[in-house]
């Protein structure tokens, strides 16, 4: 499959990281050499993503002693797919571009983007700690960012994207956070190793793991100060998306890791956390056989169907056009269809590149009949669906249209040649999980915290509510991975 030839190419492109460290190697080899089955840390990391990698990153800084697991060979999560974006404001990358911009502000966006159902207070945290995270990403990892660009609202100027060789910005990141983890003599990276259960008092206070290791069997991990879920949620699990939101959205192609079984609701589950936005997901634009990506480029030019008709205001984030696009059309298919003024806009060529490399269909013409051929779709439709679509814009009635759109400045298709790009609407990630405390602290059914036991990243619930800022969970997993690992090492202290 496709699909798997993208991640055995990640494999050789980007983790063989994990294997060139001898120190990063899978359970602790004093242990092992004893012939112990049960460890002592000061805080065990479930998950080796952003998240989790930060999370541990922040611990070991701070003196501790942190067990990082990951239950597959290497890091397999979403961060390596994603596109290396960050949302925050108040940055010193922003400042460096011209961009100015308020917490206040930023804070509205997220709430109105998140229909106002967004943990009020989650979400004041994540803006005003945004700017920390892009500061804490470049110091403490070595991060570079690429120039920044005005986009459409909500994401307007706070769209910070990872700069470097390895593509997309995501694998990028992982690069450079495990070469830190490398670097780090108090992480012991244990690979191939799941966790299959939380150790508990009987008063329900979380005290460890237990897990299975391919190398070592059955093994149990003591955590003095805590145990942190960074595994991500369950979009990958075909029995909890039904469960929680319904048989269709199960058939969605993936867009993120196949690996997101749900450990952030069955490892949880005893300490009966306040569980909430389980019908909530991350969906984007993707042409699934072969997982280019086009995410941001719904909004330069006009979403089209099979029949060539325009079918969504291209003011909606490609979030929202993912969820949208399996109840307009039959088979969850439709085109971007733009002309040769975006193509340099770096969002667009971007995009563009993407398809390139996947090999993905991109039709061309220089006329819009040209264009509608290639796509396989009626010339006498786009044409007129085209012309009508000009002649709105150009009279400054895009909105009267139907659909309307709605976009502040509207792109004309006049210059050829024109390009069309096949898409659906997948899912990536899942928006709900245990509700956090402020620090990270998974909250029971009281809202009460359950001591030593946190959860960051898309273990989540709360924070997002159908849709989200591009770059935010990023964000989110890199604010809470640092809260967390500092509320739980200030235990072992207190």
């Amino acid at each position: 499959m496709k699909m798997l030839n993208r991640r055995n190419a990640l494999k050789t492109g980007l983790l063989s990281a994990v294997a060139a460290g001898s120190a990063v190697t899978a359970g602790s080899a004093a242990a092992a050499e004893a012939g112990e089955k049960k460890y002592v840390f000061d805080l065990v990391v479930i998950g080796a993503g952003c998240a989790g990698i930060t999370a541990a990153l922040e611990a070991a800084d701070l003196g501790a002693k942190v067990a990082l697991l990951e239950k597959m060979p290497m890091p397999f999560g979403n961060t390596i797919y994603a596109g290396g974006h960050f949302n925050a404001t108040n940055t010193f990358v922003q400042k460096e571009n011209g961009f100015t911009d308020t917490i206040d502000e930023f804070y509205k966006d997220m709430m109105a983007v998140s229909q106002g159902r967004g943990d009020p207070e989650l979400t004041r945290v994540y803006c005003e700690k945004s700017a920390d995270c892009i500061e804490w990403l470049t110091k403490r990892c070595g991060v570079k960012w690429g120039k920044m660009v005005r986009e459409v609202w909500p994401a307007t100027v706070r769209g910070h994207v990872v700069a470097g060789p390895k593509k997309p910005g995501g694998a990028q990141l992982m690069s450079q956070m495990l070469d830190e983890v490398k670097k780090a003599k108090n992480i012991t990276f244990m690979t191939n190793t799941k966790a299959i259960e939380l150790t508990r008092t009987p008063t329900l206070e979380c005290t460890g793991v237990k897990a299975v290791s391919k190398t070592e069997g059955a093994i149990t991990l003591e955590a003095k100060a805590g145990v942190v879920i960074a595994t991500g949620g369950f979009h990958a699990n075909r029995e909890m998306v039904t469960k929680y939101m319904g048989g269709g959205v199960c058939w969605m192609p993936l867009r993120g890791s196949a690996y997101m079984m749900g450990e952030n609701i069955e490892l949880t589950r005893p300490f009966q956390p306040y569980y909430t936005n389980l019908d909530q997901f991350h969906g984007g634009p993707i042409h699934g056989p072969t997982q280019a990506n086009p995410s941001t480029m719904v909004n330069y030019g006009i979403i089209v169907d099979k029949s060539g008709t325009r079918i969504l205001d291209e003011v909606m984030t490609y979030v929202a056009v993912a969820k949208k696009l399996p109840l307009v059309t039959k088979d969850n298919w439709a085109f971007i269809v733009i002309d040769s003024q975006v193509v340099d806009i770096e969002t667009v060529a971007t995009r563009i590149a993407r398809y390139k490399k996947a090999k993905a269909p991109i039709h061309t013409g220089n006329t819009i009949a040209e264009l509608a051929k290639s796509m396989g779709v009626s010339e006498k439709q786009l044409t007129a669906t085209v012309e009508s679509y000009n002649a709105a814009v150009k009279a400054g009635k895009a909105g009267e249209l139907t659909p309307p759109n709605t976009l502040e400045k509207p792109r004309l298709l006049e210059k050829a040649p024109f390009m069309a790009f096949p898409f659906q609407g997948g899912m990536t990630a899942t928006f709900g999980g245990p509700l956090i405390s402020k620090d990270g602290q998974v909250l029971n059914t009281e809202k009460q915290p359950v001591k030593g036991l946190y959860a960051i990243g898309n273990a989540i619930g709360g924070l997002f509510y159908d849709d989200y800022i591009v770059g935010s969970q990023l964000t989110a997993a890199v604010i809470w991975g640092r809260l967390a690992a500092k509320h739980a090492v200030g235990t072992l202290k207190a």
